[in-house]
């Protein structure tokens, strides 16, 4: 059963209600799967072109130190909660046909945002649970349109919000593309007159890659740089309608990837400079591009060099909308408004990044408290050792060796020690506040 404390309601009542009057902004976040650091023009790609994209970077800011989780699921959940994955349950990908999902106890970014008054919508891939009961719609979002099952290993339905309305081989086929972007269009004119909340989570680049045939061949990457010039349309269509509803000044969009490219397929994406891709703790498998355009408050052509996170989303969401996260449960994400305004800070909003017993960055510094074997199978940038294994104890400074190739720990044995002892504390602070993924009730779904 979905708790909110009536304390918790009261406050975020109250707190809508004296931002009623306020301007507050429209919020579109696109999310695309498994797409790496270097597939964009803005962030080095030569092969790829992408200028809506790029052009949303010229008009807003490239945040360059962004991090989440390094498989699908875990960073949905912390997108959805403000929560590392692992506190909430979800350690890995939820898989098909299993009986777990977001616990229904959680208090998501789109059911906060609804205090407020907004609009909430979902175009694109849940991936947190196929069950009824983990539906979006069952979690904050006023409607669905798109897939809740995980795989293109069989036949995928098409929802729209608990309905099935078609049933497809392949999610990753861009022969839906464009129903998806006509739902995320539909949704934004529908709610042109008040706040809205869009959470565009496209199936693209995931494998397989089945680009529309408007796009095949476009590309410099083969198929796979093909279907990021499609995403590439895709944004460009959502821009364009923003633009014709005069919405443009005072929407927020973020653009981002859940995690790092697939490498073990041919055709493969790329991390750029980075190590490694999808499923590994490497760089390269956490640190994704992300994009921030909020023309009213963020400085066009601003970078972010400072530890940002897609935890960080639901309470900077928060405190845009004119309300208060949750205060019932910890909250791993920070507000990173000043940062977006591209203020000085007395110190970073974020001292570290970790990945709870695996590995810690802080600052320039990043330990591997457990080792870590490489997840791709192929590289495509010179300077990067994706096939050696890190062991545990592994110690790289980014600041000078952004590609993780040369381990410093036995130079350093003082910071591998310091970093240690960081991730025991936070190790047990998680396992003292942490919450259970949810799992399918007895009752007929």
């Amino acid at each position: 059963m979905k708790f909110l404390s009536a304390i918790t309601l009261v406050l975020l009542s109250v707190s809508a209600a004296s931002a009623a009057n306020s301007d507050r902004p429209n919020i579109v976040v696109f999310l695309t799967d498994d797409q790496g650091y270097g597939d964009l023009g803005c962030y080095g790609s030569k092969d790829i072109v992408t200028p809506n994209i790029d052009r949303l970077c010229a008009e807003g800011m490239k945040l360059t130190s962004f991090y989440v989780h390094n498989r699908c699921s875990p960073t949905r959940a912390a997108l959805m909660t403000g929560c590392h994955a692992q506190r909430v349950g979800v350690n890995n990908v939820v898989y098909r046909k299993e009986k777990i999902g977001l616990n229904t106890d959680e208090i998501t970014v789109a059911e906060l945002l609804k205090t407020a008054g907004y609009a909430t919508g979902i175009v694109g891939k849940w991936h947190l649970g196929e069950w009824n009961e983990f539906n979006p719609v069952n979690h904050g979002f006023d409607s669905f349109f798109g897939f809740m099952e995980c795989d293109d290993k069989k036949t995928t339905a098409i929802y729209r919000n608990q309905q099935i309305v078609e049933t497809v081989k392949h999610k990753t086929n861009g022969i839906h593309s464009p129903k998806l972007l006509a739902a995320g269009i539909e949704f934004i004119k529908q709610h042109k007159d008040r706040p809205f909340f869009l959470y565009y989570a496209s199936p693209l680049p995931h494998v397989k890659w089945l680009p529309h045939p408007r796009f095949q061949g476009s590309s410099k990457q083969g198929t796979y740089g093909d279907v990021v010039q499609e995403i590439d349309w895709q944004v460009g269509e959502l821009m364009k309608t923003l633009e014709e509803l005069d919405l443009t000044e005072n929407t927020l969009v973020v653009f981002a990837s859940d995690n790092g490219p697939q490498l073990n397929v041919k055709g493969y994406g790329s991390a750029g400079l980075l190590r490694d891709g999808k499923w590994t703790n490497f760089e390269g498998g956490i640190r994704v591009p992300c994009i921030m355009r909020w023309p009213k408050v963020i400085p066009p052509g601003s970078t972010n060099d400072e530890i940002t996170a897609i935890i960080d989303m639901l309470p900077t969401f928060c405190l845009i909308a004119g309300i208060a996260p949750p205060a019932d449960r910890v909250i791993d994400g920070r507000n990173i408004l000043p940062y977006m305004r591209d203020e000085q800070v007395d110190a970073p909003i974020h001292d570290s990044f970790i990945v709870p017993d695996a590995t810690i960055r802080h600052g320039d510094w990043k330990l591997f408290v457990k080792s870590q074997t490489p997840g791709g199978g192929k590289s495509d940038t010179i300077g990067k050792t994706d096939r050696v294994a890190a062991a545990a104890g592994s110690l790289f400074n980014l600041k000078n060796d952004v590609s993780e190739t040369t381990n410093v720990a036995a130079e350093h044995p003082e910071k591998v020690q310091q970093l240690t002892e960081r991730m025991k504390t936070f190790t047990k602070e998680l396992d003292a506040n942490s919450r259970p993924i949810g799992t399918l009730s007895t009752e007929t779904n």
